[in-house]
């Protein structure tokens, strides 16, 4: 028997939303590059092989997606860490 959400305590029902809609996101970014690096590499129907030239797209879109993806949450946790630097000095000062 599982509980239901209205039946858990309040810290456990954000914590089930949240995890649901982490979970959303990475359904939706998981379709999404699929269907881009499906669309840009695979262009023969006639078989039912993957061919060496779409396995090699696919995986070098992938990879990409997924540098990229690195690169921009990098700059975000940079940006986050300047901004609260900024924040807390400027605590300190007004205090």
């Amino acid at each position: 028997m599982t509980a239901q959400p209205q039946n858990l305590p309040p810290q456990m029902q954000v914590d089930a939303m949240s995890t649901g809609s982490q979970f959303r996101e990475f359904l939706s970014q998981y379709n999404k590059i699929t269907e881009q690096c499906f669309m840009a590499c695979v262009h023969d129907f006639t078989t039912r092989r993957v061919i060496n030239a779409e396995n090699s797209c696919a995986l070098n879109c992938l990879e990409k997606y997924m540098k990229m993806t690195n690169r921009i949450s990098q700059r975000f946790q940079e940006h986050q860490m300047v901004t609260n630097d900024a924040l807390a000095a400027a605590s300190q000062k007004n205090s």
